[in-house]
């Protein structure tokens, strides 16, 4: 008879090989792993799995977003497993980021048994529910678990719906963890229950036709805003039909909807028109869909608009009122009622023709300052030639801070990209993981454009063996946190040199030689356009292209660029 030490690490280890059977049958194809010892079941048990493609990523902040760059491309689950102690909680920022953005994620964090727990024993932390509220569900494994898969599956299924995000499982495991698994009993084997595969999965709702039919035959001016989303042709097709209809459609620079209106530039419309262009803008019915917006200016104006209708379509149980003037919320996805207008609505107005005068107004604003300012080598014209120069049907990732801000003013150009960027939390961690693990996925030409500090702060990105050939990095150094420079109060404070910009000398010459990746360094415009003429070509690994600016002249050109003023001629 076997001990009950050696009886329940056989049960437990049991459970971690159904665990990653029912994994493979929900539809996770792939797991990222972090190195660990008591973890060494749930490798063993993943790893053996043929359907499940394994990678072992040493640091778990890393990982993490390297999921989520996985899960992000896919829409579907990828799992994330590590060792127990704060090994976990080095997974916070990506399950965050998940969390917010809707991605979905199968976190799967090792732990010692819970009689251990405050003893003082080895590498052991509160594990049960660690993440709180930043997960759709929790679970903790232990051999009482009764109805074992159906509660696997169930959790599993909460990845998907109502909302798309991450949930997780703690599971505590007893030595010996190194036995080689045992094949599981004939009442566990899969097949013996029925599949719940996450494709299947639905979810029942309806909204008020007659309601949002008299709201939009009562409105004449009609704004449609698409906060961050996934690529979705649907979506597009229905948005280019209400476009044709009147509406305008305000999308964010990572709504992947950018391609569905002709309003390319309403961050710079609604920052620096004037007041009597502002008001002839202003919507008296406003639909809004997908997650947050990135553009300061667009919520502050919007918070000051009082229209008469405000409907707010989601599936996310959090009732969003970002501007204060909801009066309808309707809960379904984003299709059907945008079918249901464009199938009853047939009316145009000058409204969209408004917006239209003013856009073209800001593009060619655009146009001629950035072709006026290449003398001096700054950011946001160097940005603007690599946006110019990327791939048709690339994938543009862009980490925070000054980078997705200068995509978003300077608008996305018409060549069939998806855009990413982790809006979710706005955190600058794991930009480069997020891109790096997005290219292992997508297979296109995924270009990263990012600032020193985002990238030297994610930099064990590239410490692994999984670097793609199809990345691309656009490194913007300015030799430390250049954005506050560009913010009215740290810039203006005595702290500013200290505490905000992070001043240093780092350069990627060195990581790119650590690491193997291709590298080349311009400090001038004609150095840029040079160099960007083979840099999205083929090659055998990834590219880093490191754009040097001195900080105080790229902030006198934005600066200059900020004071522009969009007026009626």
């Amino acid at each position: 008879m076997l001990t009950n030490t050696l009886y329940f690490a056989k049960l437990l280890n049991n459970q971690v090989t159904i665990l990653s059977k029912l994994c493979s049958d929900f539809g996770i194809e792939h797991a990222v792993i972090c190195p660990g010892s008591r973890s060494a079941p749930l490798v063993f048990a993943f790893n053996r799995n043929k359907n499940i493609k394994t990678y072992a990523i040493v640091d778990e902040r890393s990982a993490g977003y390297i999921a989520l760059g996985m899960a992000q491309q896919l829409q579907k689950p990828v799992a994330l497993i590590c060792t127990s102690g704060t090994a976990a909680l080095n997974f916070f920022p990506a399950i965050a980021e998940a969390f917010y953005q809707k991605i979905p994620l199968v976190v799967l964090t090792a732990d010692r048994p819970a009689e251990l727990l405050n003893q003082q024993d080895g590498q052991m932390i509160n594990q049960v529910n660690v993440f709180g509220s930043h997960v759709r569900e929790s679970l903790n494994l232990n051999k009482e678990n009764s109805n074992f898969e159906f509660r696997i599956l169930n959790l599993l299924s909460k990845s998907m719906l109502p909302v798309k995000g991450p949930v997780h499982i703690n599971v505590p495991l007893v030595e010996p963890l190194y036995e080689d698994l045992a094949i599981c009993n004939e009442q566990f084997a899969i097949g013996n229950y029925k599949k719940k595969p996450y494709n299947n999965l639905t979810i029942f709702d309806n909204f008020d036709k007659v309601k949002l039919s008299n709201a939009v035959n009562k409105s004449s001016k009609k704004v449609i805003l698409i906060g961050q989303g996934f690529p979705d042709q649907k979506l597009a097709s229905v948005l280019k039909s209400l476009e044709q209809k009147g509406f305008v459609i305000l999308a964010d620079v990572v709504s992947n909807q950018h391609e569905s209106t002709c309003i390319s530039h309403y961050d710079l419309i609604v920052a620096q028109a004037t007041p009597d262009i502002l008001k002839t803008l202003e919507p008296d019915l406003i639909i809004s869909l997908g997650g947050p917006v990135l553009s300061k200016a667009l919520k502050l104006w919007l918070k000051k608009q009082k229209p008469q209708f405000h409907f707010r379509i989601q599936q996310d149980e959090f009732l969003v009122n970002t501007y204060d003037n909801v009066t309808d919320y309707i809960v379904t996805n984003n299709i059907r009622p945008l079918k249901f207008i464009t199938e009853n609505f047939i009316p145009k107005n000058l409204f969209l023709n408004n917006w239209q005068e003013i856009n073209a107004k800001a593009k060619q604003l655009v146009t001629d300052f950035t072709q006026n300012n290449q003398t001096v080598f700054n950011e946001l014209v160097a940005v603007k030639t690599v946006l110019e120069q990327l791939p048709n049907q690339s994938q543009l990732q862009i980490a925070n801070s000054t980078a997705i801000r200068y995509v978003s003013y300077l608008g996305l150009p018409n060549k069939n990209l998806t855009i990413f960027c982790n809006r979710g939390t706005s955190g600058i961690d794991g930009c480069t993981s997020t891109a790096l693990g997005a290219a292992l996925i997508n297979n296109k030409i995924t270009t990263l454009i990012t600032g020193d500090l985002a990238f030297f702060y994610d930099r064990n990105a590239f410490w692994n063996n999984y670097i793609p050939n199809n990345l691309r990095v656009i490194l913007l150094n300015n030799n430390g946190g250049g954005i506050f420079n560009l913010i009215d109060g740290p810039s203006s404070a005595p702290e500013l040199d200290k505490f905000f910009l992070t001043k240093h000398t780092l350069k990627a010459k060195n990581l790119a030689a650590d690491f193997g990746l291709i590298y080349e360094n311009c400090t001038s415009q004609n150095e840029l356009n040079q160099a960007l003429n083979s840099f999205f070509e083929p090659s055998e690994t990834a590219k880093i292209l490191e754009l040097s600016f001195d900080m105080n002249k790229s902030a006198e050109v934005y600066k200059a660029f900020r004071k522009m003023v969009i007026g009626s001629r």
